[in-house]
């Protein structure tokens, strides 16, 4: 699972929330395992991330969302929106570290994502990327109507021996 994300060579918190955002657009209702559904919702999330769509990537976050900054839904909408207007070309590359499915519909989504300014080649190894690398935490739940949903989120730089590279 590899795309690419167009970005300033610094990172800032709108651009932290944007991908965050990717990561909760899209949930499936054909996997019937949590951990695919999960896997599903982070790689329909990036899909939908690149093209741009803030109602989509916004159905995927729970209304009563609040990130570790204090940040809640309208938030968050509103740093997205920015995003798009300012980045016409979105390209990200990612790999989830770990999926923790708790009891309650609760689970934590811990991943790795790299955020960069135009495509990378696939093959170039992390140390020379030209972009940002982030570690995100989200917290997803599962919602009356069974479609896993991002609750919160928490984010960190990371450097490229942080990251897990894995066969998503």
């Amino acid at each position: 699972m590899k795309l690419l994300l167009n970005m300033r060579p610094f990172i800032r918190f709108d651009q932290v929330l944007f991908l965050v955002s990717m990561l909760i657009f899209g949930c499936s209702s054909e996997p019937t395992d949590p951990e695919q559904q999960l896997r599903t919702l982070i790689t329909d999330g990036e899909m939908a991330i690149e093209s741009r769509d803030l109602s989509a990537v916004l159905e995927m976050v729970d209304p009563q969302y609040l990130d570790k900054q204090q940040r809640d839904y309208h938030q968050l909408r509103a740093l997205l929106a920015g995003y798009f207007l300012r980045h016409r070309s979105i390209h990200i590359i990612s790999s989830i570290e770990q999926i923790e499915i708790k009891a309650g519909g609760i689970a934590q989504v811990t991943l790795y994502a790299g955020l960069a300014g135009s495509p990378q080649e696939d093959a170039m190894p992390l140390s020379q990327w030209r972009g940002d690398l982030i570690r995100l935490q989200l917290n997803v739940i599962l919602s009356d109507d069974e479609a896993w949903l991002v609750r919160g989120a928490d984010w960190h730089k990371a450097h490229p021996g942080d990251w897990v590279l894995s066969e998503d």
